[in-house]
């Protein structure tokens, strides 16, 4: 059975917490999402839920029958159903994976346009070298002269490129099937190379507020919610980092001082969770800081797309512009000596 994407493991605790709220029961609920689901293999897995549920089965247990949702969900339903706040839980998992979704739109954004662009951009310097500089061989050639020795290479490759066509697709399409099953790494790859200094951190911050807006709001005390932060975070060193200040945590270290010891959040935001704690709101403003790094890390996006963009154009166009040179500034000193 296929997995539900992040906007629809968002959409299906919504779902569930506006039936919840209306007072219909969960496995009604469940079945009103069924009916909108058109994918057959999720709406099987949907559909297990709803049986389980009508059997008596506690939710938590009727969502791990089928696999297609994250256990992350699931072990947040279970602590939801302890703590005897389940709607309040699935609301914070439906605003939870709507963030990660938002999230993961922006990052294949940043990561998937420039490697478009620069796709597009090298595919107009491959016609140029196959195409257009053999036209200005001819020409050199039936005025007796040759080009500059760049144009020369430049063509000399353009040849190399045209005669070993077949093999150069052969490879292409063997790294884009690598690519397809070794995708996951790839990624790692990709954003540790596009996801680094000031943009990784705005992103690490704005994952792991949302991760603790969840937690908390779910009724979890502080040191299980950084325990699950642990778990949720992707960046492998910041989770080790979450994991000790848990530990200290649980040997009686505050909250605040265990968040402001991961570095990962601002002296700004570790004051306003200071505050938020001492006043009893703390799941209130870790909402806020979600929303405020959240907005941050969407920033820092646009501002990264928006300086990649002008220096691949700037880039290839030089490359361009220098070969055209090297071809119209050797072709009009003749042209004037005629």
């Amino acid at each position: 059975m296929k997995q539900l994407s992040l906007s629809q493991v968002s959409s299906f605790c919504m779902s569930l917490h506006l039936a919840m709220k209306a007072g219909i029961p969960v496995s009604e609920g469940v079945g009103m999402y069924k009916e909108e689901e058109t994918d057959l293999s999720r709406r099987d897995g949907v559909e297990l839920v709803e049986n389980s549920l009508s059997l008596g089965n506690k939710l938590s247990d009727a969502l791990r029958e089928p696999k297609i949702f994250p256990d992350y969900m699931v072990d947040m339903v279970e602590v939801g159903e302890k703590t005897g706040k389940l709607d309040d839980t699935l609301l914070s998992l439906s605003r939870y994976y709507d963030r990660q979704e938002t999230i993961s739109k922006s990052i294949r954004g940043a990561v998937t346009y420039p490697i478009m662009l620069l796709g597009v951009l090298l595919l107009v310097l491959v016609i140029f070298v196959v195409k257009i500089l053999p036209i200005f061989s001819d020409v050199y050639r039936q005025l007796g002269a040759k080009m500059s020795g760049t144009a020369e290479a430049a063509l000399a490759f353009g040849q190399w490129l045209g005669g070993n066509w077949i093999a150069i697709t052969a490879v292409i399409i063997v790294v884009a099937v690598l690519a397809v099953i070794f995708r996951a790494k790839l990624k790692n790859l990709l954003r540790g190379l596009f996801m680094g200094g000031k943009l990784g951190a705005a992103m690490l911050a704005a994952r792991f507020s949302a991760i603790l807006t969840m937690t908390l709001s779910s009724g979890m005390d502080s040191d299980e919610a950084l325990v699950m932060a642990a778990r949720l975070t992707e960046d492998k060193k910041a989770a080790a980092k979450i994991s000790e200040c848990a530990q200290e945590a649980a040997k009686g270290t505050s909250f605040t001082q265990c968040v402001a010891d991961t570095g990962i959040f601002s002296a700004l935001y570790n004051r306003m969770l200071a505050i938020g704690v001492r006043t009893g709101s703390s799941d209130t403003v870790m909402d806020e800081i979600a929303r405020r790094t959240g907005d941050e890390a969407g920033d820092r996006l646009e501002a990264f797309i928006g300086k990649i963009e002008p220096t691949l154009v700037i880039v290839m166009s030089l490359l361009v512009g220098l070969l055209l040179l090297s071809v119209m500034l050797p072709l009009a000193g003749i042209m004037s000596a005629i």
